[in-house]
Parts: structure tokens; sequence; C-alpha cells
């Protein structure tokens, strides 16, 4: 069975705070959760995307601080919230703790301005060092990344879940999941950027409805613009235990008419995992 690589996982030190391992009664070590799965499902490497907005994981970069360089499998991003403390050595900190990029969350005008306000300085710091950018918005605000990315064309984005389009109860006609996801296929022009096929409980009515049959027109749309090569599976662990089991976050690649074998192993692995060696040196 191909190795697989996980494009989009959190690590909290007390859980995800909301969803499945926060129910009473629950109490999950997500590290020794997610290893468990990773023997399961051969899962060899992971992108932890750090998240610092919420009171409940302020501290999540001191976490992944502490256990990431313990963790062979394990390639953090930290999250990037404040612009003004984005400088080279704080970069160069982070690299000293073993992350190999950053994560950005905008999805309001107050977050967008964040990833304006990024210096140059910090972005061709992350170019050069081939850093992994993950990025969750959704809708207009991701032309903000258009305005980045003219300036520096190898910033390696990673879009997040699709892209996060509407949710759908039935399958979208072609031009519907097109205009769904233009401002996400506007960025496929720029060489270095990639999309997390994950998150489909977000993109079909009901969530739970496996094999999020709804959600195929757009994965069709990312395929053509993108292309198999810039497509990375992610499982979205540990929100994704409310709706789907670990292997459902995958197992519906096979189950797509327009995917062949070839494709899903690039997808489950091998493009991902060829971007972490890279971003590691």
């Amino acid at each position: 069975m191909p190795d697989r690589a996980d494009a989009h996982i959190h690590l909290f030190e007390n859980s995800f705070w909301a969803s499945f391992a926060s129910r009473p009664g629950v109490t999950i070590d997500e590290v020794a959760c997610y290893e468990s799965l990773m023997a399961n499902h051969d899962v060899k490497a992971a992108l932890i995307v750090g998240q610092t907005d919420h009171e409940m994981v302020r501290k999540n970069t001191e976490f992944l601080k502490r256990v990431g360089p313990d963790l062979d499998w394990a390639y953090p991003a930290a999250h990037l919230a404040d612009s003004a403390a984005a400088d080279t050595d704080w970069l160069k900190s982070l690299r000293d703790h073993g992350f190999i990029g950053v994560s950005m969350y905008n999805f309001d005008e107050a977050s967008t301005a964040q990833v304006l306000a990024v210096s140059d300085e910090a972005w061709q710091w992350i170019a050069e060092h081939k850093w992994l950018i993950s990025v969750n918005s959704e809708g207009e605000n991701w032309r903000a990344w258009a305005q980045v990315l003219d300036r520096h064309t190898e910033l390696r984005v990673i879009i997040s879940h699709c892209g996060l389009p509407p949710a759908q109860a039935q399958a979208p006609s072609e031009n519907v999941a097109c205009k769904a996801l233009d401002t996400v296929l506007d960025l496929a022009k720029y060489p270095q950027t990639r999309v997390k096929l994950s998150g489909f409980y977000g993109m079909t009515d009901p969530g739970y409805d496996y094999p999020h049959e709804a959600a195929w027109p757009y994965v069709q749309q990312l395929k053509q613009t993108f292309g198999v090569p810039r497509l990375l599976w992610a499982s979205d662990f540990s929100p994704h235990l409310d709706l789907v089991s670990f292997s459902q976050t995958y197992g519906l690649f096979a189950k797509m008419p327009f995917l062949s074998d070839d494709d899903c192993t690039a997808i489950e692995g091998v493009n991902l995992l060829a971007l972490l060696r890279e971003a590691r040196g």
C-alpha cells in the first residue's frame, strides 16, 4: 500500500474545543490518538496547522515547539496571526524548533488586512526556504492572496478545504461549481499554489453524507484547473471525527470516477511528501 501524507491536522494540548474531542466524557491525547491512526492507515507524515485565535488554544505554537521535535513525522506550521511580529528573526526561531511553514486564517476585513500587511522581507524569506503557507479562507477573501502572489510568485500557498465553497445538498452543475470556486481557481496561475482536498463534511448537506457526491464537481474543477500534482489529501484531524471516520477522509477518492489509481496515490501522499522534504531542506 502506498505511503500517505496528511496535509492538514491540528494538535492541541487540551484537544480541539469544538468537536467530538471536547464532548463530555471524552478525553483524548491527540498526539497518541493520531499516531494510532497513522499506524492503521499507512500515514508517514503530517502537516500540523497551528491555530492561536481562540482562547482555548492561545499557546498552541508553544505546545508545538515542545512536542514537535520529538515526532519525526510532524511538520508544524505556526499560526501567523500578527503581521507586525512576523519578521525574519521570528521565522528563524520557528525553523530552529522544527517548523516548516506558517498558517493563516482570513475570513474578514481585519484578518485579511493582516495578510496584506506581512512584509515583503518575510514573504521573501518564506519563499527562499520553500516553506508552506497553509491558508483557511473563503469567497472574496481569497483575492488578497493574488495581491501577495503577484509580488512573490514562488510562495507555496496551500489552500485548505478546497477553498471552502458553499455546501451543497445535490451536485451542482459545472457552471455553478466553477462560479463557487472562481476566486480559488484564479490562484492556479501561480505555479506553487496547491489545494487540500479536505473538509468534505463542510461542503455537503448533510455533512455526514459520505462519499460526499454533492461536492465532487468541486474536485473536478480543481483537478482540471490545478492538475493532480497540486492536489493534496488532508484528514482535518480531529474536527472530522464528529462526522466521518479517518478512512473516509481519503476513501472517497477511490469512488470518484474521474480520478485514476495513480491520481489517488499522488493525492494521498506522493505530492505532499515531496513538498515536506523540500521545506525541511
